[in-house]
């Protein structure tokens, strides 16, 4: 009985999805989201303001994407530069779709599907430009990992 009760109990340990909160421990690259098994960290040493003109602000960053990093793999898959406009008069948050000033607003009571990891991409960045949160919605953890 006892052996089942720990075989039980190691089962449900694995099972979990586990992130590393830095992509193979190096803190240049910064979790933003995890999602069925694909993981996203915003690359910190990309981080370029391109605005900054209180209350507006325009920084770029570099994503990367690591396809079943919930089971360890650190192999960068992909990255994407993500462009931000932030209003902090207004408290607001958006990302250009394409490159060309054509900004979508990120609504921080939006669902995965409207804001995925554009929100939380856009948050770490402007934490590391300014040592502030934006829309300040995330875990502490989050945020300590900046």
């Amino acid at each position: 009985m006892i052996l089942l009760i720990g075989l039980l109990w190691a089962l449900l340990l694995s099972c979990g999805h586990a992130y590393q909160g830095y992509l193979g421990g190096n803190p240049n690259f910064v979790l933003c989201d995890g999602h069925m098994g694909t993981a996203w960290y915003v690359d910190r040493s990309s981080l370029v303001v391109g605005k900054y003109a209180p209350p507006q602000y325009i920084l770029a960053v570099n994503v990367v994407t690591v396809h079943n990093a919930d089971r360890g793999n650190t192999a960068i898959d992909g990255v994407r530069t993500m462009r931000y406009f932030y209003n902090s008069d207004l408290g607001q948050m958006y990302i250009d779709r394409n490159g060309n000033d054509d900004w979508r607003y990120l609504n921080p009571r939006g669902s995965w599907a409207e804001t995925g990891v554009s929100m939380p991409a856009g948050e770490i960045a402007f934490a590391l430009a300014y040592r502030m949160k934006f829309y300040g919605i995330y875990s502490d953890s989050f945020y300590d990992r900046i």
